[in-house]
């Protein structure tokens, strides 16, 4: 009984295929059966324990900490809230409740009047030092507090944050709950409660989170198809044929369906497969399909290539191997050109019907999904070269034409054809989508007025006009907050979402003339929305859509007052700060890139314009004949390339963004190269090298080392040049941020010096210069009272909506009050966007601090991200190229260096009698030296060589006059004895003489016949050295001499032949090498068959079998010729090419040591072996080839 052997590789495909089966019914089967809350809740009261104890940590050491001191936690984790007062007053803090106000003592009544949204007691100041479970904003938290003296801490620890995407249930992380289970109070009927010091305080359930039943375990699902292919893969490794390949493709093509079907349910779910990021038709209706898509067509190609050799050897087994062999080149042929087809196809798609960016150089649009792209491209690519390369052995049989894909020169071209493709394509693509999108920002700027602002305004104008209370409100001095809430609230929610909305107020009494010019100017400029309206539209200063509304109310006492609502669109500060932070955009607004500028030009004059580009103000003669002449739309000036959108005649929207530099193309394309290069490089690591056995020269050492020594020095080199560059780009942020909190402050002081506390910063005017210094410096700015509580913002619905805490940030409020900073730079998160934030003092007239200031950061005058990340990534593709220069020049100088000793190795290896070789090196250095003596050494041995050859030439024609001496000798002797027998027989008078005559004749011409056949021998030996080697076609003299013996009826003759094998050579003698042998051959089987019919044996049939055809050794063919005869016994194989020894009774034994050193003359070779077709002998002849 047999047992199959089992490898690592059997193991490997079943284990990864077990594992496979198991994700993917842990992943089907979970969540189909109802989840055990009570155990969840266990899980989490045990981690809220651990959480609580350190909050309880934290909060004991911040009772302690002194009134003076701050108490806040630099340490505190994320998820962790403690708020510290002193006497009720909040006096330090770490992170925040989403809370605006909290002030735990009591509150009036009054302050709901101007803002009615807000509670008129903080939420706070219910907490109580038993745990509870409360929601404030979108977050819920366990809180309590604890109080030493007049000292109380409020601390929370979050729970559920329903605004979360790192969880689809919201709950916090740490508490590491379960997806499929949600946090509910307790006043939920259903779930399990979740206890702490064995008190309850909120519930667990069991939640259908929405979206989750397609995407439930599908991290599973991926493995679980990962695992399938990698056993698949290690199947098909395993035994490398044509069925088992088949049985892969087909588990593979249904694994692979199977998650294209399942992509199609989570396309709801999974950006991957969602048609927002990408679609095109029914095939290709995502991201992710495209990606399951090529997977198909990689495994295909990739697998069919692993079996290669055992689908070209069922090739050349076939009958018609040549018309096979023309099919299977066709095929790989149409696969070749199917698979560049399918990425140009897959390419362009891409880039013209979605988002993604797949233009290199601009790093700030490249996101995951242009990562996958190229992933998926790049692996397509390169199952070109390996189909390429299954095409090669067709190629050698077809054509003769031999090519290693491989090579490092094919990769290198190749990885450069990949990379010119790559960038061509998304150069050009790209920017024609970029035109498109160019071209649907003009159509949008090209539109001023937003209609449905405009209808909303004409529904609610007169209900503000006879509105009592806004009437009553504005007799009141300082009175436009309330009424500002009064309008947003009772009559503008909607407008404010996407509006700034602000009031003035004018008393009939008032007699400043500048504030009556205002008043005329903005009620008389502009144009009124519609006929009879109080609203009237018109642009800023900075030519943004602005919409004026006047308003008269009459008060008995007070008399006419005169109101001014203004409602602008919030993206009119999209560059200050909050507003491009969180991606303001009123309706019809176009947001676009800062790296984009535009203007406007009406009439050939310029009416608007954003940007930095230096646009002129009239269009004049020579802008005007550049736009005519250019039939693209594009035009590229003064490095900036301008897309240029015709609205009328004379009326052109141009948008303008900085030309991409040549160099930015040329370091993508080395980039692309060395990456392309590297993935080729990988493919050739499973081929055997045959310079491995180079490893431990003395030359690889020093490739080595160099190498070593290079890579260390570049990779240096990069770091510093990296890390220099980042820190200029730091420094040069830092100081460009100084100099604005600075501005900031100079200018906030300038206008306040006369403020005596922030409570003065609740009038209009407070409000018009802040909005003053916003605009000026084009930054928002917010002011915190000096206990660190918002107090006024250019941009008050980012506190309104919680979307930044009410209190400042701690670690700024401990610098600037507790450590006396001038001004504090960090960075924070608001939204999902990560910046600086620059805060400073801001102090009167009389030195004293009456508020601290607050402003983002987000000038984009720099990227130095972009900067930084870019010129490391032109760093290190340099260095790389560096180095692979490196790699060629070391290896060409370290085989330069040891060239001689090489030279010298070859030479005495290949060192005989007749080749003696002197080494040529002319430099000075240690290797002369030794080349010297090797020199020295030739010389020598070659006079002593010269002598030996004499010595040996002596005793050989000794040796040789003693042989032809015996030779002729040999039959003289006989010849000798029969005539002087016969003489004597005559003198005799025998009469028998006559009769004998006729015998004695006929032994002596015999005798005569070989002393001929020994002068023949001899003679040819001569010839050996005189005649002229000439173009000889074996082919043809090899059917010549076959047809000279090819006469007999009891020897068959075979040829096999080799059209248009040429070689040269004595052609009379290489003649006699194939007689000799053919010959030798006819004679040994006629005298095998004559002894078995000697014995009464059955009668053969002999046959000899010639072959010619190309040599296992590379530049030499094989002649072959073997035989059904006894052959050679192995006690004669030593002897067989020495003179004088002979098998035939009447050979000269010459005959195969004359042949062989007529083929030694000629740099062939002949050895003998036996026949394993015909038993017999089997002598081949290894003749080179003609060099062309």
């Amino acid at each position: 009984m047999r047992f199959r052997r089992i490898g690592i590789k059997n193991y490997l495909e079943g284990g990864f295929l077990a594992l496979a089966m198991i994700l993917l019914a842990f992943s089907l089967s979970v969540g189909k059966f109802p989840g055990n809350t009570g155990r969840e809740a266990e899980r989490i009261s045990r981690a809220i324990g651990k959480r609580m104890h350190i909050l309880d940590k934290h909060i004991s050491s911040a009772l302690v900490a002194g009134q003076r001191t701050w108490a806040g936690h630099h340490d505190l984790p994320s998820d962790m809230v403690i708020y510290r007062y002193i006497d009720d007053t909040l006096q330090s803090w770490s992170n925040q409740f989403p809370v605006k106000d909290d002030n735990i003592a009591s509150r009036i009544v009054f302050p709901r009047l101007s803002k009615p949204g807000e509670s008129i007691s903080s939420p706070l100041a219910d907490v109580t030092e038993t745990p509870t479970f409360v929601n404030y904003g979108q977050k819920w938290y366990l809180v309590k507090s604890e109080r030493l003296g007049n000292r109380k801490v409020i601390a929370g620890l979050e729970i559920v944050d329903s605004m979360s995407d790192e969880s689809p249930n919201g709950v916090n992380r740490n508490l590491r709950a379960r997806r499929n289970y949600a946090i509910v109070p307790l006043s939920e009927s259903s779930g399990s409660a979740v206890t702490l010091d064995d008190r309850p305080v909120f519930k667990v359930t069991a939640a259908s989170i929405p979206g989750q039943s397609s995407t439930t375990h599908s991290t599973m699902i991926w493995f679980a198809i990962g695992c399938f292919v990698i056993a698949s893969l290690f199947h098909l490794a395993e035994k490398k044929n044509l069925k088992r390949l088949l049985l892969v493709l087909a588990g593979l093509f249904a694994v692979i369906l199977a998650t294209y079907i399942w992509g199609e349910s989570m396309k709801n779910s999974s950006k991957l497969f969602s048609p927002t990021v990408y679609a095109d038709g029914q095939l290709f209706n995502s991201l992710g399909a495209v990606m399951v898509t090529s997977l198909l067509i990689i495994f295909f190609v990739w697998c069919s290539f692993v079996t290669r050799n055992d689908i070209f050897r069922k090739i050349l087994r076939t009958r018609h191997t040549r018309r096979t062999l023309w099919l299977y080149a066709g095929a790989i042929l149409l696969m070749i050109a199917g698979v560049f087809l399918y990425v140009h196809v897959i390419f362009r798609s891409i880039i013209l019907n979605s988002n993604i960016s797949l233009e290199l150089y601009r790093l700030n649009d490249l996101n995951r999904f242009s990562f996958l792209v190229y992933l998926t491209l790049t692996g397509l690519l390169m199952m070109i070269p390996l189909l390429a390369q299954m095409l090669m052995p067709a190629l050698k049989h077809l054509f003769g034409f031999r090519h290693n894909i491989f090579s490092a020169k094919s990769r290198t071209v190749t990885a450069s054809v990949f990379a010119v493709y790559m960038v061509a394509m998304a150069g050009t693509l790209g920017f024609k989508k970029e035109q498109d999108r160019v071209t649907v920002w003009a159509n949008r700027l090209s539109i001023d007025r937003d209609i449905s602002l405009e209808l909303e305004l004409r529904r609610t104008e007169d209900k503000i006009a006879s509105d009592q209370l806004i009437a009553t409100l504005s007799a009141i001095s300082n009175s436009n907050s309330i009424i500002l809430n009064r309008v947003i609230e009772s009559y503008m929610p909607r407008v404010s979402q996407n509006y700034d909305i602000m009031v003035e107020i004018f008393p009939e009494n008032e007699k400043d003339r500048r504030t009556i010019a205002y008043i005329t100017d903005i009620m008389t400029r502009g144009v009124p929305i519609s006929e009879g309206s109080r609203f009237r539209y018109m642009r800023d200063p900075g030519e943004r859509s602005l919409y004026i509304g006047g308003f008269a109310y009459y008060n008995q006492g007070s008399g006419v007052t005169m109101m001014i609502l203004r409602v602008s669109p919030k993206s009119n500060r999209e560059n200050k700060g909050y507003a491009h932070l969180l991606g303001y955009s009123a309706p019809g607004d176009v947001l676009i890139p800062a790296r984009y500028s535009y203007a406007k030009y009406s009439g050939k004059v310029l009416t608007s314009y954003k940007g930095n580009y230096s646009y002129p103000t009239i269009v004049d003669d020579d802008l005007q004949r550049t736009i005519d002449e250019t039939t693209s739309g594009v035009v590229r000036a003064n490095g900036y390339t301008h897309f240029v959108n015709r609205i009328a005649d004379d009326d052109l929207i141009l948008i303008s963004r900085p030309k991409t530099e040549d160099f930015s193309y040329i370091v993508t394309f080395l980039f692309l190269t060395l990456i392309f290069y590297f993935c080729l490089s990988l493919l050739t690591l499973t081929r055997t090298h045959p310079r491995k056995r180079e490893r431990n020269y003395y030359k690889s050492k020093i490739n080595s080392a160099m190498m070593m020594a290079l890579i260390m020095t570049l990779i240096t080199l990069a770091t510093v040049s990296v890390l220099f560059v980042y820190r200029r780009n730091n420094a040069n942020l830092r100081s460009s941020m100084a100099d604005k909190i600075n501005s900031l402050q100079t200018l906030l002081q300038s206008r306040c010096r006369y403020v005596k506390d922030f409570t003065d910063f609740n009038t209009q005017e407070a409000s018009g210069i802040l909005e003053d210094v916003s605009t000026t410096m084009k930054s928002d700015i917010t002011l915190y009272t000096t206990g660190g509580k918002e107090l006024r913002s250019t941009t008050p619905e980012v506190f309104d909506l919680m979307l930044m805490g009410s209190r400042m940030n701690p670690d700024a409020f401990e610098n600037i009050i507790y450590k006396n900073k001038r001004y504090y730079i960090g960075k924070e998160t608001i939204g999902s966007k990560e910046t600086y934030f620059l805060y400073a003092p801001v102090f009167n007239i009389q030195g004293r601090m009456i508020a601290i200031m607050c402003s983002p950061f987000t000038d984009e005058s720099f990227d130095f991200r972009s900067e930084a990340v870019l010129h490391s990534i032109t760093v290190i593709t340099v260095f790389m190229i560096l180095l692979i220069l490196a790699r060629f020049i070391t290896a060409t100088a370290v085989d330069k260096m040891f060239k001689p000793l090489t030279e010298m190795g070859r030479k005495m290896n290949e060192a005989s009698i007749n080749n003696l070789e002197y080494i040529v090196y002319e430099q000075e250095d240690e290797v002369a030296r030794l080349v010297r003596a090797y020199n020295l050494m030739v010389h020598d041995l070659y006079n002593s060589t010269k002598k030996l050859t004499q010595a040996e030439r002596d005793k050989a024609w000794a040796t040789m006059a003693r042989q032809v001496a015996h030779e002729i000798k040999n039959p003289l002797t006989p010849i000798k004895l029969q005539i002087q027998r016969l003489i004597r027989m005559k003198k005799n008078g025998n009469p028998a003489w006559t009769e004998r005559f006729d015998e004695i004749s006929a032994e002596v011409l015999r005798q005569i016949d070989m002393l001929a056949d020994t002068a023949n021998e001899f003679s040819t030996f001569a010839k050996l050295y005189t005649e002229e080697p000439v173009e000889i076609d074996l082919d043809r003299l090899l059917k010549e001499e076959i047809d000279l013996f090819d006469s007999r009826d009891n020897i068959r003759f075979a040829y096999m032949g080799l059209e248009g094998a040429t070689v040269m050579g004595p052609k009379p003698q290489l003649t006699r090498v194939f007689v000799n042998l053919i010959n030798n051959a006819v004679q040994a089987i006629e005298n095998a068959q004559a002894e078995a019919g000697e014995r009464g044996g059955e009668a053969f049939i002999g046959r000899i079998v010639i072959s010619l055809r190309l040599s296992t050794k590379e530049g030499f063919y094989d002649i072959v010729f073997e035989d059904n005869g006894p052959g050679v016994s192995d006690d004669n194989h030593a002897r067989l090419f020495t003179p004088n020894f002979t098998t035939k009774s009447n050979g000269t034994g010459l005959g195969l040591s004359i042949c062989r050193n007529i083929l030694e003359k000629c740099d062939a070779e002949i050895f003998y072996s036996k026949s394993f077709a015909l038993k017999g002998a089997c002598f081949t002849v290894r003749f080179p080839r003609k060099r062309s």
